[in-house]
Protein backbone atom coordinates (compact mmCIF):
# COMPACT_ATOMS: atom_id res chain seq x y z
CA UNK A 1 0.00 0.00 0.00
CA UNK A 2 2.88 2.39 0.67
CA UNK A 3 3.90 2.35 -2.98
CA UNK A 4 0.43 3.42 -4.06
CA UNK A 5 0.31 6.10 -1.37
CA UNK A 6 3.66 7.50 -2.53
CA UNK A 7 2.41 7.44 -6.13
CA UNK A 8 -0.64 9.56 -5.30
CA UNK A 9 1.07 11.84 -2.79
CA UNK A 10 2.97 13.52 -5.62
CA UNK A 11 1.63 15.45 -8.59
CA UNK A 12 4.61 14.37 -10.70
CA UNK A 13 3.21 11.02 -11.80
CA UNK A 14 4.32 9.07 -14.86
CA UNK A 15 2.02 8.73 -17.83
CA UNK A 16 1.41 4.99 -17.64
CA UNK A 17 -0.47 4.89 -20.93
CA UNK A 18 2.41 6.51 -22.80
CA UNK A 19 4.90 4.27 -21.02
CA UNK A 20 2.91 1.19 -22.00
CA UNK A 21 2.94 2.35 -25.63
CA UNK A 22 6.75 2.71 -25.52
CA UNK A 23 7.23 -0.76 -24.06
CA UNK A 24 4.89 -2.73 -26.33
CA UNK A 25 6.96 -2.61 -29.57
CA UNK A 26 10.14 -3.59 -27.73
CA UNK A 27 8.31 -6.40 -26.00
CA UNK A 28 7.01 -7.78 -29.28
CA UNK A 29 10.49 -7.60 -30.83
CA UNK A 30 11.98 -9.46 -27.87
CA UNK A 31 9.44 -12.26 -27.99
CA UNK A 32 9.67 -12.62 -31.76
CA UNK A 33 13.47 -12.68 -31.64
CA UNK A 34 13.17 -15.68 -29.33
CA UNK A 35 11.22 -17.52 -32.04
CA UNK A 36 8.04 -17.18 -30.06
CA UNK A 37 4.81 -16.73 -31.97
CA UNK A 38 3.38 -13.97 -29.80
CA UNK A 39 0.36 -11.68 -29.71
CA UNK A 40 0.57 -9.07 -26.95
CA UNK A 41 -2.14 -6.62 -25.88
CA UNK A 42 -2.16 -4.08 -23.03
CA UNK A 43 -3.84 -5.17 -19.81
CA UNK A 44 -5.54 -2.27 -18.10
CA UNK A 45 -5.34 -1.63 -14.39
CA UNK A 46 -2.50 -1.56 -11.92
CA UNK A 47 -0.92 1.47 -10.29
CA UNK A 48 2.72 0.52 -9.88
CA UNK A 49 3.12 -1.94 -12.73
CA UNK A 50 2.62 -2.06 -16.49
CA UNK A 51 0.94 -5.24 -17.64
CA UNK A 52 0.15 -7.10 -20.84
CA UNK A 53 -1.92 -10.11 -21.82
CA UNK A 54 -0.26 -12.42 -24.31
CA UNK A 55 -0.76 -15.47 -26.45
CA UNK A 56 2.62 -17.16 -26.85
CA UNK A 57 2.86 -20.36 -28.86
CA UNK A 58 -0.87 -20.80 -28.38
CA UNK A 59 -0.77 -20.43 -24.59
CA UNK A 60 -2.25 -17.60 -22.54
CA UNK A 61 0.39 -15.67 -20.64
CA UNK A 62 0.69 -12.53 -18.54
CA UNK A 63 3.58 -10.06 -18.70
CA UNK A 64 4.43 -7.45 -16.12
CA UNK A 65 7.09 -4.78 -15.82
CA UNK A 66 7.71 -1.68 -13.71
CA UNK A 67 7.66 2.08 -13.95
CA UNK A 68 10.65 3.98 -15.31
CA UNK A 69 13.02 4.57 -12.40
CA UNK A 70 15.77 2.71 -10.57
CA UNK A 71 13.74 2.36 -7.38
CA UNK A 72 10.88 0.73 -9.26
CA UNK A 73 13.34 -1.62 -11.00
CA UNK A 74 14.84 -2.73 -7.68
CA UNK A 75 11.41 -3.17 -6.10
CA UNK A 76 10.16 -5.23 -9.01
CA UNK A 77 13.28 -7.41 -8.91
CA UNK A 78 12.46 -8.14 -5.27
CA UNK A 79 8.88 -8.98 -6.20
CA UNK A 80 10.06 -11.46 -8.85
CA UNK A 81 12.50 -13.02 -6.38
CA UNK A 82 9.71 -13.56 -3.85
CA UNK A 83 7.47 -15.19 -6.45
CA UNK A 84 10.29 -17.48 -7.55
CA UNK A 85 11.09 -18.41 -3.95
CA UNK A 86 7.45 -19.30 -3.32
CA UNK A 87 6.46 -20.94 -6.59
CA UNK A 88 9.56 -21.43 -8.73
CA UNK A 89 9.09 -21.83 -12.47
CA UNK A 90 5.41 -22.65 -12.05
CA UNK A 91 4.81 -18.89 -11.86
CA UNK A 92 8.09 -17.27 -12.95
CA UNK A 93 8.16 -18.72 -16.46
CA UNK A 94 10.79 -16.20 -17.53
CA UNK A 95 12.39 -12.95 -16.45
CA UNK A 96 14.35 -10.77 -18.82
CA UNK A 97 15.71 -7.27 -19.28
CA UNK A 98 13.99 -5.39 -22.08
CA UNK A 99 15.96 -2.65 -23.88
CA UNK A 100 13.83 0.33 -24.93
CA UNK A 101 14.45 2.81 -27.74
CA UNK A 102 15.41 5.56 -25.26
CA UNK A 103 18.31 3.46 -23.94
CA UNK A 104 16.62 2.47 -20.68
CA UNK A 105 15.88 -1.09 -19.61
CA UNK A 106 12.92 -2.72 -17.91
CA UNK A 107 12.87 -5.97 -16.04
CA UNK A 108 9.97 -8.10 -17.30
CA UNK A 109 8.20 -11.06 -15.74
CA UNK A 110 6.43 -13.70 -17.80
CA UNK A 111 3.75 -15.65 -15.92
CA UNK A 112 0.96 -18.05 -16.78
CA UNK A 113 -2.44 -16.42 -17.17
CA UNK A 114 -4.13 -16.84 -13.80
CA UNK A 115 -7.84 -16.93 -13.01
CA UNK A 116 -9.73 -15.19 -10.20
CA UNK A 117 -11.07 -17.19 -7.31
CA UNK A 118 -14.59 -18.49 -7.99
CA UNK A 119 -15.95 -16.96 -4.80
CA UNK A 120 -15.05 -15.34 -1.48
CA UNK A 121 -12.52 -17.03 0.75
CA UNK A 122 -13.36 -17.95 4.31
CA UNK A 123 -11.28 -16.39 7.11
CA UNK A 124 -9.65 -19.70 8.03
CA UNK A 125 -8.52 -20.20 4.43
CA UNK A 126 -7.20 -16.65 4.15
CA UNK A 127 -5.30 -17.02 7.41
CA UNK A 128 -3.82 -20.34 6.28
CA UNK A 129 -2.77 -18.87 2.93
CA UNK A 130 -1.12 -15.86 4.55
CA UNK A 131 0.77 -18.14 6.92
CA UNK A 132 1.63 -20.45 4.04
CA UNK A 133 3.40 -17.57 2.32
CA UNK A 134 5.15 -16.09 5.32
CA UNK A 135 6.56 -19.38 6.60
CA UNK A 136 8.84 -20.20 3.62
CA UNK A 137 9.92 -16.55 3.50
CA UNK A 138 10.72 -16.41 7.22
CA UNK A 139 14.45 -16.98 6.88
CA UNK A 140 14.73 -15.47 3.44
CA UNK A 141 14.07 -11.74 3.55
CA UNK A 142 15.21 -9.88 0.43
CA UNK A 143 17.44 -6.89 1.00
CA UNK A 144 16.20 -3.33 1.35
CA UNK A 145 12.55 -4.05 2.05
CA UNK A 146 10.58 -1.27 3.77
CA UNK A 147 10.07 -1.72 7.49
CA UNK A 148 7.03 -1.20 9.67
CA UNK A 149 8.36 2.20 10.74
CA UNK A 150 7.45 3.54 7.31
CA UNK A 151 3.86 2.47 7.88
CA UNK A 152 3.80 4.33 11.18
CA UNK A 153 5.18 7.45 9.49
CA UNK A 154 2.56 7.20 6.74
CA UNK A 155 -0.12 6.77 9.41
CA UNK A 156 0.91 10.07 10.99
CA UNK A 157 0.51 11.85 7.65
CA UNK A 158 -2.80 10.09 7.05
CA UNK A 159 -4.20 11.04 10.44
CA UNK A 160 -3.23 14.66 9.92
CA UNK A 161 -4.82 14.83 6.48
CA UNK A 162 -8.10 13.16 7.44
CA UNK A 163 -8.39 15.35 10.54
CA UNK A 164 -7.57 18.55 8.63
CA UNK A 165 -10.24 17.73 6.05
CA UNK A 166 -12.81 16.95 8.76
CA UNK A 167 -13.10 13.39 7.50
CA UNK A 168 -12.41 12.01 10.96
CA UNK A 169 -14.01 13.27 14.16
CA UNK A 170 -11.69 14.40 16.99
CA UNK A 171 -12.63 11.54 19.33
CA UNK A 172 -12.01 8.93 16.65
CA UNK A 173 -8.77 10.62 15.62
CA UNK A 174 -7.57 10.58 19.24
CA UNK A 175 -8.29 6.87 19.60
CA UNK A 176 -6.58 6.03 16.31
CA UNK A 177 -3.58 8.11 17.41
CA UNK A 178 -3.45 6.10 20.65
CA UNK A 179 -3.55 2.80 18.76
CA UNK A 180 -0.85 3.87 16.30
CA UNK A 181 1.34 4.96 19.21
CA UNK A 182 0.73 1.56 20.82
CA UNK A 183 1.95 -0.16 17.66
CA UNK A 184 5.05 2.00 17.68
CA UNK A 185 5.80 1.06 21.27
CA UNK A 186 5.06 -2.64 20.96
CA UNK A 187 6.21 -3.50 17.42
CA UNK A 188 9.86 -4.27 18.37
CA UNK A 189 8.68 -7.07 20.68
CA UNK A 190 6.03 -8.53 18.36
CA UNK A 191 6.70 -11.52 16.05
CA UNK A 192 8.13 -10.38 12.73
CA UNK A 193 7.34 -11.61 9.22
CA UNK A 194 7.79 -10.71 5.60
CA UNK A 195 4.34 -9.28 4.82
CA UNK A 196 2.71 -9.12 1.40
CA UNK A 197 1.35 -5.64 2.04
CA UNK A 198 -1.68 -5.95 -0.25
CA UNK A 199 -3.06 -9.37 0.64
CA UNK A 200 -6.50 -9.05 -0.90
CA UNK A 201 -8.94 -10.95 -3.11
CA UNK A 202 -7.52 -9.62 -6.40
CA UNK A 203 -4.02 -10.76 -5.50
CA UNK A 204 -5.04 -14.34 -4.71
CA UNK A 205 -5.45 -16.11 -8.05
CA UNK A 206 -5.73 -19.64 -9.38
CA UNK A 207 -3.12 -21.39 -11.48
CA UNK A 208 -5.33 -24.25 -12.59
CA UNK A 209 -6.62 -25.38 -9.21
CA UNK A 210 -3.68 -24.06 -7.19
CA UNK A 211 -4.10 -20.72 -5.39
CA UNK A 212 -1.20 -18.30 -5.83
CA UNK A 213 -0.50 -15.02 -4.07
CA UNK A 214 0.81 -12.51 -6.60
CA UNK A 215 1.77 -8.81 -6.79
CA UNK A 216 4.33 -8.58 -4.00
CA UNK A 217 5.24 -5.00 -4.94
CA UNK A 218 4.21 -3.74 -1.47
CA UNK A 219 6.13 -6.40 0.48
CA UNK A 220 7.68 -5.19 3.73
CA UNK A 221 9.18 -6.46 6.97
CA UNK A 222 6.35 -6.18 9.44
CA UNK A 223 4.30 -7.91 12.10
CA UNK A 224 3.24 -11.54 11.72
CA UNK A 225 -0.52 -11.58 11.26
CA UNK A 226 -0.67 -8.24 9.44
CA UNK A 227 -1.65 -9.78 6.10
CA UNK A 228 -4.64 -11.66 7.49
CA UNK A 229 -5.91 -8.55 9.29
CA UNK A 230 -5.38 -6.53 6.11
CA UNK A 231 -7.47 -9.10 4.19
CA UNK A 232 -10.37 -8.52 6.59
CA UNK A 233 -10.56 -4.83 5.68
CA UNK A 234 -11.70 -5.39 2.09
CA UNK A 235 -15.33 -4.48 1.57
CA UNK A 236 -16.31 -8.00 0.48
CA UNK A 237 -14.82 -9.34 3.72
CA UNK A 238 -16.57 -6.89 6.05
CA UNK A 239 -19.16 -9.52 7.08
CA UNK A 240 -16.32 -11.42 8.77
CA UNK A 241 -15.14 -8.48 10.88
CA UNK A 242 -17.57 -9.13 13.71
CA UNK A 243 -16.66 -12.80 14.08
CA UNK A 244 -13.11 -13.24 12.78
CA UNK A 245 -11.18 -10.08 13.68
CA UNK A 246 -9.66 -11.36 16.91
CA UNK A 247 -7.85 -14.51 17.93
CA UNK A 248 -6.44 -15.91 14.67
CA UNK A 249 -3.05 -14.19 14.64
CA UNK A 250 -1.77 -15.00 18.15
CA UNK A 251 -1.38 -11.25 18.68
CA UNK A 252 -3.05 -9.54 21.66
CA UNK A 253 -6.54 -8.31 20.72
CA UNK A 254 -5.57 -4.67 21.26
CA UNK A 255 -2.70 -5.08 18.79
CA UNK A 256 -5.04 -6.74 16.29
CA UNK A 257 -7.41 -3.78 16.68
CA UNK A 258 -4.52 -1.36 16.26
CA UNK A 259 -3.38 -3.04 13.03
CA UNK A 260 -6.94 -3.00 11.67
CA UNK A 261 -7.18 0.70 12.52
CA UNK A 262 -3.82 1.38 10.86
CA UNK A 263 -4.86 -0.41 7.68
CA UNK A 264 -8.24 1.31 7.40
CA UNK A 265 -6.61 4.67 8.14
CA UNK A 266 -4.04 4.17 5.38
CA UNK A 267 -6.66 2.87 2.93
CA UNK A 268 -8.78 5.94 3.66
CA UNK A 269 -5.77 8.19 3.15
CA UNK A 270 -4.98 6.50 -0.16
CA UNK A 271 -8.58 7.04 -1.26
CA UNK A 272 -8.31 10.72 -0.34
CA UNK A 273 -4.98 11.16 -2.15
CA UNK A 274 -6.36 9.49 -5.29
CA UNK A 275 -9.79 11.12 -5.07
CA UNK A 276 -11.50 7.73 -4.99
CA UNK A 277 -13.14 8.43 -1.62
CA UNK A 278 -15.62 10.75 -3.34
CA UNK A 279 -17.20 7.67 -4.96
CA UNK A 280 -17.11 5.42 -1.90
CA UNK A 281 -20.39 4.42 -0.30
CA UNK A 282 -18.80 4.22 3.17
CA UNK A 283 -16.99 7.27 4.56
CA UNK A 284 -13.55 7.15 6.22
CA UNK A 285 -15.24 8.07 9.52
CA UNK A 286 -17.69 5.16 9.25
CA UNK A 287 -14.99 2.67 8.32
CA UNK A 288 -12.71 3.66 11.18
CA UNK A 289 -15.59 3.76 13.67
CA UNK A 290 -16.48 0.21 12.64
CA UNK A 291 -12.99 -0.93 13.64
CA UNK A 292 -12.94 1.00 16.90
CA UNK A 293 -16.28 -0.50 17.95
CA UNK A 294 -15.28 -4.12 17.34
CA UNK A 295 -15.61 -6.29 20.43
Amino acid sequence: MLGKIAFFETDDRPDIGADRARILPALLRHLQSSDRNAVVTPALGGTLGICFDAQIAGKKRFLKTHLADATAHAGFAGEVDILFHLYGKAIVLDRFELALADGTKRLCLLMPALAPLPGPMQPADADAMARGCSEPLKDWPPHNLPTFDRYLAAAARALGTLSDRSLLEPAGAAEVHRLIALLGERSPELPQALCHGDFGPKNIMLDGTEPRVIDWEDAFLGIAGYDYLYWLTFMENRPFLQTAAFGRTALPPEIERAILALVVLLKSYLAVCSGAYLKHAVSPQARITEILELR
